[in-house]
């Protein structure tokens, strides 16, 4: 390894916050360094296929002194390119910062060993008990204060990673302050949130499920996944934790308690979940009409599958599984389709 690749970087991991955090540390430094800003590239492999990312890595630009080329999701960097690659990292441009950036903690080896060690970064996905306190202390750092039943909530919608969850809550801080009083967060500041930012949303396609109406879940489903192509996972946390309030409600009011005093019961797992708001509350008693707290469970337990099979598929197969997922809530009450086993051509055959 030569001195010159100590401005050769590899970024891994899940944690799509903090390394975005450090990364713009990388641009600062390059700033100061030479006193402008740094021309930057961004490529994927399936778009430098033709050469253009060692291109730009070693053409002198007309704007400024150095460049930064960001490679993301290297894992998927053809053979042909990693070779272009190694061969130019053996002896790499004094004009050019090279960062290599992945969701995994693998890479070629081969490239990987070009990197300096100081230079190699993982960032781990945070843990799940230190997300909550994350989250209060940036809500407090803008004069905010949420409550722990709004934060659970918003761990549910939310991409479980410090960017998604920093972007939306700095625009809930914006609307809290705007229409709450003091910049107060409860729960349903959050519901509310989300229905006013968005034409469609999760809680617009749990009514509409909850209604019955599966044409019009259909085209919600359609509406999100356009607008929002990778928002499939974070849907279903929304409706696991719609349901999970439902069922609550079924097993209060098997109790001798009527529905006024069930749906401010409510509880989603320990934490304290109460349905506030006519139209919320019409919409959860259309809810227990239309699903029986056994069809309730079995659609929990559907949600908790597809969320499994949503995270092995693809991004291209997501629209699809939530179609399949809606049919099977609507039209069979949480029930799977029968699994029927393949003909054989010489046992079950008949000519």
């Amino acid at each position: 390894m030569t001195t010159k690749n100590q401005r050769t970087y590899l970024l891994l991991g899940p944690e799509a916050g903090e390394k975005s955090h450090y990364l713009n540390g990388i641009r600062k430094a390059l700033f100061q360094e030479f006193g402008e800003e740094v021309e930057l590239y961004r490529f994927y492999p399936f778009e430098a296929l033709e050469g253009e990312l060692i291109e730009a890595l070693m053409s002198d630009s007309l704007f400024s002194s150095h460049r930064l080329v960001i490679v993301s999701q290297v894992e998927d960097l053809q053979a042909k390119q990693v070779d272009e690659l190694e061969q130019y990292l053996k002896d790499p441009s004094d004009n050019a910062t090279l960062v290599f950036i992945t969701q995994g903690y693998n890479i070629s080896k081969k490239l990987a060993s070009f990197v300096p060690p100081h230079n190699k970064k993982i960032f781990y996905e945070m843990f799940e008990n230190r997300k909550a306190e994350w989250l209060r202390d940036l809500f407090r750092s803008h004069s905010a204060h949420i409550s722990h039943e709004a934060i659970q909530l918003l761990l549910e919608l939310v991409e479980n990673n410090t960017q998604e969850l920093r972007q939306v809550a700095m625009q809930l801080i914006q609307f809290a302050h705007q229409e709450e009083q003091g910049g107060n967060i409860e729960e349903e500041s959050v519901e509310r949130f989300i229905q006013h930012t968005r034409s469609e949303s999760v809680f617009t396609l749990f009514e509409q499920i909850a209604l019955g109406s599966y044409e019009r879940s259909l085209a919600i489903i359609n509406t999100l996944m356009q607008s929002e192509p990778n928002s499939a996972i974070s849907l279903i946390g929304g409706l696991v934790w719609q349901w999970r309030r439902l069922a609550s409600l079924h097993e209060l009011l098997a109790t001798p308690m009527n529905f006024e005093e069930a749906v401010i019961q409510v509880k989603v797992g320990s934490t304290s979940s109460a349905i506030k708001g006519k139209k919320n509350q019409n919409i959860y008693l259309q809810a227990t009409k239309n699903y029986s707290l056994e069809a309730t469970q079995r659609v929990i337990a559907r949600l908790s599958e597809y969320d499994i099979a949503l995270r092995q598929w693809g991004l291209d197969f997501h629209h699809l599984l939530l179609e399949r997922l809606v049919g099977i809530i609507i039209n069979r009450k949480g029930v799977t389709p029968p699994q029927y086993a393949p003909l054989s051509l010489t046992t079950a055959a008949r000519f």
